[in-house]
């Protein structure tokens, strides 16, 4: 779905302020009121925003005033009709009043024309025109530059600091048109109106000089953001932990100067978010919306900050707020541009951004951006010639923004190569911006390049030691330098040795078993060795593989880089799972992406990876699958991979793996093993699904979609979730709890037998036989069900021990030693299992296991030993959660086109 159809959605101030508690805005179609002509006549009515409340001496002066300031734009227009003769002192104040709200409503022109006025105004002394009035003349400026035209904004600041050279918000707006024309030279200048001699304003600042500007709380935002620009451009933050703060420390004193004046917190909101510090820009972005829901950049940070958290749904708020009061608003053309991209919808993506080209040709961010567009179609050579058209409209031939943009779809294709050749432009020509450097090193970590990781987020930490994402980086980097390595003939295996010392003893074994299975089956064998990272912590493993502190998954691909968190309890982690599993599916993304040049279908590496896991279908996956065939609620093929990507269901993502499960397995089974490989064959010569799957199967995607429907119909058929089936279950199995209450196992086994039959794929039947068949000693009955309950469990190795457990009674030690090393998959920091496992191993004259077992176990004692100790000197009281600031409201990061394995 595209956002050719608008949205109706609450007051954003209200979406963030929820967004930031940890809830996603409600979002949901009006088609009423987005109807013409309703959509007409609703541009023409007052903002749907609560009513302001005014001191009873206010006259329509101060509401016009007032109303401006909290964003009610279309309110003060017509407040401002009411002032009939206003005295010579409010002309300016009127004019300003009126050319913002004008301008923020889309009538640019209007604006324009109110700005340029020739009427005489008080200014000082004397009389200046109105248009010459040094507030007006800013506005005007500003009205250009944020329109997209900016070299007539520069143009008007010019004559503005001709006649005003002393003046505070001239030379930051120049700076900042200077930097979006590409003139980086020209905006250093500016800013360094408030670092150099004469003026000297930030060392007077630091100083604490008592000069009147510095009680202006509009003039101290102007220095904060001209200073801090200044320093970024001239790098003036290398290894300068000071400055950071005493910037920051300047918003803040704005608002202590005066608590109404809501940009300062745009100005803190924007500095941290360029820190990458996503949950306070959040919040001071929410605290600014709150006083004004409609400022248009804030929408637009909010809406660029919504996209870095892999958050959609808010983007798209912002978007549709911004298009409420502005239906032409460019800011909001380029911001869904950047939403499609983000979704990976390219095609859909240009729609909006030529949109913006078509009235501003020589816009730079709209080529970058169209140029990214390309690139994430892999179409390098349309994106190198827009990059080519950017280089010519760059006043300073340095443009960065579009090499940037270009890189970061290319990184998310993970074309790696190509990808780090733009980054390293963006850094050539913007040396300074850390979000180059920590792209290029992010980069760098996800394509396994250790030593060009570590040196490139060094240099970004000494350019801003205060970038939260850079310092992420680098700690996590300087501990896994600490980690422990065991490479083996295709793996390097990497992880902590102090918190899992056991991991290395059955890891690297492992994954040489399922090398050859896995390369095999698809006839790739990675060009390098797989780097299988596992971290102590669910933060660290975040950190590493998104750069962001939370990601809802424990395990993640990126290519030649396979990435886990500990499997084990405790120490903020995500608990136990089956790790030997999650191995195997992330390394079916690994050789798939291989295969195809990373240009596999997100679906499709999704569904092999949990077709080559080897296991029957989940349980909590039955009922939503039955009902999603029987309610015609399946991802068509054009939209699957938004089940992943940009989920809006909370059954989206399952729903999304389980019918890609089903469409490889319908493929592999209709059409054999063959057809899989020729359609990872096309995929990589860059093909699309439309010519790829009638290449394949000799059938248009609608005939062969249609037949797919068909057989999931026949997969459903006799799950026993039909009406009849369902009343039958559910009256038997009221029967057999009551049976097994009283005590009448045989009747209770008699029973839950028949209600296997009648619903196969239930995992209650199995439980109650295989509790039940335990219960009278028949143990041999048992265990069909404890394995079937094992086969589809993720997270709990108790049906794995019960099974060794029996298997030992009955002296089958080769299936002892089986399902006890099945048990260790799960949790290997199970002392039982590893005993089991120890016996076995003596019985069977496996000396090698005896020997593993023996090293192993008095580890494994110390390691529970240490861990008793830890938590008994731990406080009483219940630990904090976890602090997942900056998560968003689903998976942030989502593991690129490579895929994630959920646990659980």
């Amino acid at each position: 779905m595209t956002l050719a159809l608008a949205r109706r959605v609450r007051p954003l101030a209200a979406a963030v302020a929820l967004a930031v508690a940890g809830a996603a805005p409600a979002l949901g179609h009006d088609f009423v009121r987005d109807a013409a002509p309703v959509r007409w006549v609703d541009q023409a009515m007052t903002e749907d925003l609560p009513p302001l409340k005014f001191p009873a001496y206010f006259n329509d002066f101060d509401k016009a005033k007032a109303q401006v300031n909290a964003g009610r734009y279309k309110t003060a227009l017509l407040t401002l009709r009411k002032i009939k003769e206003p005295k010579p002192d409010q002309l300016v104040t009127i004019a300003l009043c009126k050319g913002r709200a004008l301008f923020v409503t889309g009538r640019t022109e209007d604006a324009v024309r109110t700005l340029q006025e020739t009427t005489k105004v008080p200014y000082e002394a004397g009389e200046v025109a109105l248009a010459t009035h040094p507030r007006v003349q800013l506005l005007r400026a500003e009205v250009l530059a944020e329109t997209g035209r900016a070299a007539d904004a520069l143009a008007a600041l010019h004559e503005h600091l001709a006649a005003y050279p002393d003046s505070w918000g001239g030379h930051y707006w120049a700076g900042e048109v200077c930097e979006r024309l590409g003139d980086t030279d020209g905006a250093k200048a500016h800013y360094a109106f408030f670092t150099d001699a004469p003026r000297e304003i930030w060392g007077k600042w630091l100083a604490k000089a008592k000069l009147p500007e510095f009680d202006d709380a509009e003039k101290v935002t102007w220095m904060g953001r001209g200073v801090d620009r200044w320093a970024t451009l001239n790098q003036k933050y290398r290894n300068n932990t000071a400055l950071p703060r005493q910037i920051l420390n300047a918003f803040v004193r704005a608002q202590e100067i005066d608590v109404a004046f809501w940009p300062a917190r745009v100005a803190a909101g924007e500095y941290f978010m360029e820190r990458d510090d996503k949950r306070q820009a959040m919040g001071e972005f929410a605290a600014a919306l709150k006083a004004n829901p409609q400022d248009v950049r804030t929408l637009r940070l909010v809406g660029q900050l919504s996209l870095a958290q892999f958050d959609f749904a808010r983007c798209e708020a912002a978007i549709a707020a911004l298009r409420k009061f502005d239906p032409g608003s460019i800011t909001a053309d380029l911001l869904e541009g950047r939403n499609l991209l983000h979704q990976r919808v390219p095609l859909d993506a240009e729609s909006p951004i030529q949109r913006v080209l078509s009235l501003q040709p020589r816009n730079l961010e709209a080529l970058g951006l169209l140029a990214a567009t390309y690139a994430l179609q892999l179409r390098e050579d349309k994106a190198d010639q827009i990059l080519k058209q950017v280089d010519e409209v760059d006043v300073g031939h340095d443009n960065a923004g579009a090499y940037l943009e270009v890189a970061e779809q290319l990184g998310a294709m993970r074309q790696y190569p190509r990808a780090a050749a733009k980054y390293k432009v963006a850094i050539e020509r913007a040396p300074w911006w850390t979000a180059a450097w920590n792209g290029l090193g992010l980069l760098y970590t996800q394509s396994g390049d250790e030593v060009e990781a570590h040196a490139t987020i060094n240099a970004a930490r000494e350019l801003d030691p205060f970038n939260l994402e850079t310092t992420n980086y680098q700690r996590l980097l300087s501990d896994m330098a600490g980690y422990k390595r065991i490479e083996t003939p295709h793996f390097v295996l990497i992880y902590d040795a102090a918190q899992d010392p056991i991991l290395g003893e059955y890891l690297p074994e492992y994954l040489e078993s399922i090398h050859a299975a896995v390369s095999g089956e698809y006839k790739t064998e990675p060009p390098v060795k797989t780097f299988i990272e596992v971290f102590p912590t669910h933060a660290a493993f975040s950190v590493r593989t998104t750069g962001s502190p939370w990601i809802g998954t424990v395990g993640a691909s990126t290519g030649r880089v396979i990435t886990l968190v500990s499997p084990r309890k405790g120490g903020n982690t995500m608990g136990t799972f089956n790790w030997a599993q999650v191995l195997r599916h992330e390394y079916t993304h690994t050789v798939t992406l291989a295969a195809t040049d990373n240009r596999i279908q997100h679906w499709m590496t999704e569904g092999l990876a949990v077709l080559e896991e080897r296991t029957p279908i989940r349980w909590q996956w039955v009922p939503m699958l039955y009902g999603a065939v029987t309610k015609k609620e399946l991802f068509t093929l054009d939209n699957l991979t938004w089940g992943f990507v940009r989920p809006k269901k909370p059954t989206d993502r399952s729903l999304a793996y389980a019918e890609s499960w089903w469409l490889c397995r319908y493929v592999q089974e209709t059409y054999g093993h063959e057809a899989i490989l020729k359609m990872l064959a096309l995929f990589k010569d860059a093909g699309r699904m439309e010519d790829v799957f009638p290449a394949v199967t000799g059938k248009p995607m609608p005939e062969f979609y249609k037949d797919f429907l068909a057989w999931c119909d026949g997969q459903v058929a006799g799950w026993g979730y039909d009406e009849a089936s369902t009343k039958k279950y559910e009256q038997m199995r009221d029967q057999a709890e009551a049976a097994a209450k009283v005590g009448d196992s045989r009747k209770a086994i008699t029973l839950w037998e028949k209600i296997l039959f009648v619903r196969p794929v239930d995992a209650l039947p199995h439980t109650r036989l295989a509790g039940l068949y335990i219960v009278t000693k028949q143990y041999d009955k048992a265990v069909p069900h404890l394995e079937a309950l094992h086969l589809v469990e993720e997270s709990d190795n108790r049906y794995a021990k019960q099974i060794a457990v029996v298997a030992k009674r009955a002296g089958d030690w080769k299936t002892v030693a089986k399902y006890a090393r099945q048990a260790v998959y799960v949790d290997p920091y199970d002392l039982r299992p590893h005993e089991l496992l120890k016996e076995a191993c003596e019985q069977t004259a496996d000396k090698a296991g005896v020997e593993r077992e023996d090293r192993v176990i008095p580890v494994l004692k110390a390691w529970m030993a240490d861990q008793e100790r830890q938590k008994n000197q731990r406080p009483t009281e219940d630990p904090k959660p976890a602090d997942k600031s900056g998560q968003g409201d689903k998976n942030e990061g989502e593991s690129g086109d490579a895929g994630e394995r959920k646990a659980g």
